[in-house]
């Protein structure tokens, strides 16, 4: 008797026990959906953040989008139930200015929060050795070596070899990604002897620039693959984030002998990444976008980050080579503007 009372009690302890984790753990298809739009800079860094935040967070189905900067904060201006809840362009002057441009759509905060910095990173060059021993012959960058080789087209101006043909130079798109606007902004500030607009020269050197990029690509992640799988003939220098050059580092190596070379211009851009959580309609609750940006804040996310090449919200991290290179802010969103509008003249 005893025992059967010690078995039905034992019954009953397992029931109770797979009832509790039925009803706390998220059923299959039942998850919230979360959607968070990113930079092509993130997409290897989400591809490890997503398994991670999920398991800490059972109820929630974290999809992401990749898509351009420029791209990402045009398309948040559409309230709707597809339009990403959280927002992580590759630069937070961007969020600032969306906020600005909603707050007056609709006479209420954009973001539930302020932005939120959850990353920072510079723009390099990447380039392929025997480019670089021409190009730079001491080994470091030059803005007016970069642009002596556009202006002669020709490598074999240049003292190189008739069969390397033309001087390609890789950009990203200034209209569609961040990286690419911050490569025309430095194009006109040092490349040009002076401050951005100096002499009345930014529309030249903007025309000079768009002359010279050979095929802008919408985003830095697709050039940098375009660029390693096209090798030198698709590409002889490529203006790019250091995390995005860091991450595929191996995989160049493994397609071309020897791999790219890593140059930092001084100076160059730190771009900081910001995460931040859209109030209104949109894919996810605001709340699950909250858990998300803290998350990436935490000691976990962090270390996903830095480990990928990118430096961290406090600015730790990075390549050593970058020591002692000076660091402009981004253009201003006025100067941004007046950039892009005279690379679109330019066309």
């Amino acid at each position: 008797m005893a025992a059967t009372l010690t078995r039905r009690r034992l019954l009953s302890l397992l029931i109770a026990g797979a009832s509790l984790a039925l009803a706390t753990a998220p059923l299959p298809g039942l998850r919230r959906p979360l959607v968070v739009a990113v930079g092509s800079e993130l997409a290897g860094a989400m591809a490890e953040l997503e398994p991670l935040f999920e398991r800490r967070h059972g109820g929630i189905d974290l999809a992401w989008r990749v898509q351009g900067s420029q791209d990402m904060v045009n398309r948040a201006r559409e309230e709707g139930p597809e339009r990403p809840r959280v927002l992580i362009p590759a630069n937070r002057d961007l969020l600032g200015q969306l906020a600005t441009e909603l707050r007056a759509q609709v006479g209420a905060p954009a973001f539930l929060q302020a932005p939120v910095p959850v990353a920072r990173t510079l723009l390099v060059a990447v380039a392929w050795p025997e480019r670089v021993q021409k190009l730079f012959p001491d080994g470091r960058f030059s803005w007016p070596l970069l642009r002596r080789a556009a202006a002669a087209g020709q490598w074999g101006v240049l003292g190189a070899p008739e069969s390397w043909g033309s001087f390609d130079l890789r950009s990203s798109d200034p209209m569609r990604s961040n990286s690419g606007q911050l490569s025309l902004a430095l194009w006109c500030q040092d490349g040009n002897g002076g401050g951005r607009g100096a002499a009345g020269d930014t529309g030249d050197c903007a025309a000079a620039l768009r002359r010279a990029v050979y095929r802008p690509a919408r985003s830095t992640d697709i050039l940098l693959q375009e660029f390693i799988s096209g090798g030198p003939n698709e590409g002889d220098l490529a203006l790019v984030y250091e995390a995005s050059a860091l991450a595929r580092q191996g995989e160049a190596g493994r397609q071309r002998p020897g791999g790219y070379v890593l140059l930092f211009p001084n100076p160059t851009i730190e771009t900081v990444l910001a995460a931040a959580v859209l109030r209104g309609e949109a894919a996810g609750r605001a709340e699950d976008g909250e858990r998300f940006v803290a998350f990436l804040l935490s000691p976990e996310g962090q270390g996903v980050l830095t480990r990928l090449g990118f430096r961290g919200a406090d600015g730790g991290g990075g390549s050593p080579a970058a020591r002692g290179v000076k660091r402009l802010p981004p253009p201003s969103p006025e100067q941004r503007e007046e950039l892009l509008r005279l690379w679109q003249q330019a066309g």
